[in-house]
């Protein structure tokens, strides 16, 4: 979509030029691009699921909804509980990752919560 827009605009610039032209009167408004930088990685692995030797009962539509519907919950769980610890993460903006590591020196670990 960026592309194209950019595209549009310049295609039609010569028309801009135009004073009497239609478009001659009209402002251009070219599209701002700003980055957003990347926030704090959260990771975990929940409980193991045991797969080994149901290889063929996982094969039947059935069983393998049964064990989809065990491990939808628990996933569902894991991501309620990382995006009420990402909203309350003094430490998710780069910026402030980047301040305690100035202040406690940039081979310290940046504080997290616990599990």
């Amino acid at each position: 979509m960026f592309i194209c827009t950019l595209l549009a605009c310049f295609r039609f610039s010569h028309l801009l030029a135009m004073p009497n032209g239609e478009l001659g009167s009209e402002d251009i408004h070219y599209p701002w691009i700003l980055p957003e930088f990347p926030g704090r990685f959260y990771y975990y692995f929940g409980k193991p699921i045991e797969t080994e030797g149901r290889k063929l009962e996982l094969r039947d539509k059935d069983k393998a909804q049964e064990l989809y519907l065990q491990i939808k919950p628990e996933v569902e769980r894991n991501l309620v509980f990382f995006k009420e610890k990402r909203e309350s993460d003094p430490y998710s903006n780069a910026v402030a990752r980047l301040a305690s590591q100035g202040m406690h020196g940039f081979t310290s670990e940046v504080p997290t919560f616990e599990i």
